[in-house]
């Protein structure tokens, strides 16, 4: 589906002109073919309108879908609220067909009549189920690797069911795996499902909005991400315009918080000018400029690892717990280590030392479901400390009596000879220290 009709709905265009341009600009470079039809209102909203009359809000819905039908059109919107607003309508007026036939009589008058034929979805169920994360994936100039992620659903993408049925509405993956499939660490964190709370607003509970945003931000926070992902333009108000307001009152809170069509965006090469980010109440400063560095990490390592390898090996952690060091010194942990090295700090990782503790047993190595293993990355990790003067000093003085003698270790002729063994030939000590010699001398060509 790249032909439909956008319905923006109320919050977007008038309070966050910003999702609507970024969302725009990744609809175009996805080859969409966008109508803006004349005619529409509020979805409506659910709080406001339908705990009022709600024969009017469902009034209101067929009409809205009723224009789209017109057009012989789908609909996408990027606003969860109306998302939920339209499938519920829909699910309610299929089954419900005296009230569809009192509705078709109002709406009548204006020519028009609502069937219920027509395709809804989200942006994002368009972005994963339409396009595919592949496809969406594929396109990234510059993907957020390194960066730690989080996602915020909302609870009218998954909700209610039977109405939506996209993803599973209590553990929901899906904008996960697009967020990862750009490059991004998802983390998980406890509230991930906690509705965003900024329904209490309309309604008076100022306090109580603000203790949703808070308690969510803190775990954020404690979680060291680098952004929250939002897909709803209410949750976005709820956590950069409410966090802007904790902020002020000297609460120490920050996480930058982003659309996820900015986040495409972004990946897709536009400027964070061009998408108005500056527009943000929360600063996105931190998160752009931990990006950058991330960017810059990466082409180091990439000199000395498959880095694509360093991220799918941290993701999975399936044998963190069976390193034989680990089962005697707890304070080793190699997961943690590739973790370090994800997140750009190699310096760090090569000074601490913890990576001599790997025995390159390979045990990693024989279970790892994905053939990956730690042992050669902690092979390589061992040879940058060595050449960085970083290494113990029981490996530098091993190196120099093997390249003087051509071995490790010097045998006993005392105790050969008592148990009746011959000499060694001759050792081969000059010919290896010859050939490192030449080896070295071409490295220096």
């Amino acid at each position: 589906m790249k032909e439909f009709a956008v319905f923006w709905g109320c919050t977007i265009p008038a309070r966050f002109p910003f999702i609507e341009k970024s969302t725009r600009v990744v609809l175009k470079d996805l080859g969409a073919h966008v109508h803006e039809l004349e005619g529409h209102t509020c979805c409506p909203e659910g709080t406001l309108v339908k705990a009022n009359d709600e024969d009017a809000f469902y009034t209101a819905a067929a009409r809205n879908l009723a224009i789209v039908e017109r057009a012989g059109l789908d609909v996408v919107t990027p606003c969860n609220g109306c998302y939920s607003t339209f499938k519920e309508a829909s699910s309610h007026l299929r089954t419900h067909w005296r009230e569809r036939d009192a509705i078709n009589e109002r709406l009548a008058a204006e020519g028009l009549h609502y069937k219920g034929d027509l395709k809804i979805a989200h942006f994002a169920e368009w972005l994963i189920d339409e396009m595919g994360t592949g496809l969406i994936a594929s396109k990234a100039m510059k993907p957020f690797w390194g960066m730690r992620l989080a996602v915020h659903y909302g609870c009218h993408l998954l909700r209610p069911q039977p109405a939506v049925r996209w993803d599973d509405p209590l553990h929901p993956t899906k904008v996960e795996q697009l967020v990862a499939a750009l490059g991004a660490r998802v983390i998980d964190y406890p509230t991930k499902m906690q509705c965003c709370g900024g329904a209490l607003d309309r309604v008076g509970e100022r306090d109580s909005s603000l203790a949703f945003a808070r308690r969510k931000l803190t775990d954020l926070m404690r979680e060291e991400v680098d952004a929250l992902i939002v897909v709803c333009p209410s949750c976005f108000q709820q956590f950069d315009l409410n966090q802007a307001a904790l902020q002020r009152a000297k609460e120490d809170v920050h996480v930058p918080v982003l659309y996820l069509s900015e986040l495409i965006a972004l990946a897709y090469g536009h400027s964070p000018e061009d998408i108005g980010l500056d527009m943000h109440r929360v600063s996105v400063d931190s998160f752009l400029e931990k990006w950058d560095a991330r960017t810059a990490d990466k082409a180091r390592l990439a000199s000395f690892f498959d880095v694509s390898l360093l991220g799918k090996c941290y993701s999975c952690q399936a044998c963190k717990d069976d390193c034989p060091v680990c089962k005697v010194d707890p304070g080793f942990q190699p997961t943690e280590i590739i973790g370090e090295l994800v997140r750009g700090h190699l310096d760090e990782v090569i000074s601490d030392g913890q990576l001599w503790k790997c025995l390159e047993c390979y045990t990693c190595h024989e279970m790892c479901h994905s053939d990956i293993g730690m042992a050669d990355t902690f092979r390589k990790l061992k040879e940058i400390a060595m050449d960085a003067g970083s290494g113990p000093e029981s490996v530098s003085a091993a190196y120099k009596q093997f390249l003087e003698t051509g071995a490790l270790g010097k045998p006993k002729e005392s105790a050969r000879k008592k148990l009746g063994l011959e000499p060694l030939p001759a050792s081969g000590g000059d010919a290896v220290a010859r050939l490192l010699t030449a080896i070295d001398d071409e490295g220096d060509e």
